[in-house]
């Protein structure tokens, strides 16, 4: 991704210094045993590293990459879903995901847009906005996450289909009526919040060419 779309400068500060303090610290003990010889209870030497007693070898959390899109039709809407389900049922957020193995940033985009609201967004849409950390719970763990936000544009949603297990609505909104405290995950919440400052009467011409190298999204 350009750093000069996603460098942080002193304005940025505090958005991402309100995402870190509410993420809960990582799950206690996330290996019940050593993966390599089986021993119990490998043995934390950090929040991010457990290392086995017996072998030594050394299990890490490290985030998980997750790609989402930020997608905008014609009208300057952007696309938000509303969670079919945990975690977050019920709350707001943009089209995405945990990327699968072998894919790029903007192929998972583009396939969770596709599962989640039936679009089918060419990759060539597709152009990197900012990364924002995360966190995620599954299987009872709280897992870091680390978000790779897209911008794309569209025509129009026609033709959207929410998978139901996924999705309970899809919603568009200009991006500065989106209800910010109603997202599910804070970087989504704060993703939107750049695209509002991007949307603003300055920078209404180069978003709807779809250029964004010239504008920071961290203000």
């Amino acid at each position: 991704m350009p750093t000069k779309n996603c460098g942080a400068n002193h304005e940025s500060d505090a958005p991402l210094g309100e995402i870190r303090a509410s993420m809960r610290p990582f799950m206690p003990a996330p290996f019940h045993h050593c993966t390599r010889c089986g021993t119990a209870e490998p043995r934390a030497h950090s929040e991010r590293e457990f290392r086995c007693v017996a072998c030594g070898h050394r299990h890490y959390i490290t985030p998980i990459p997750a790609a989402g899109a930020l997608v905008v039709d014609a009208a300057g809407r952007v696309l938000i879903i509303r969670r079919g389900h945990e975690p977050g049922l019920g709350l707001l957020g943009l089209p995405g995901g945990v990327m699968e193995a072998g894919e790029t940033g903007e192929q998972a985009a583009a396939r969770e847009i596709r599962e989640e609201t039936g679009l089918d967004v060419p990759l060539e849409a597709f152009q990197p906005f900012c990364t924002l950390p995360n966190q995620y719970r599954f299987q009872d763990f709280v897992w870091p996450t680390i978000d790779l936000i897209y911008l794309a544009r569209v025509e129009s949603f026609d033709g959207a289909q929410p998978d139901p297990a996924e999705v309970q609505e899809w919603l568009a909104l200009p991006p500065h009526e989106v209800p910010l405290d109603q997202f599910a995950f804070p970087s989504n919440a704060e993703a939107v919040r750049r695209l509002a400052l991007l949307t603003s009467s300055s920078s209404q011409l180069l978003l709807k060419n779809n250029d964004v190298s010239t504008i920071h999204p961290y203000q």
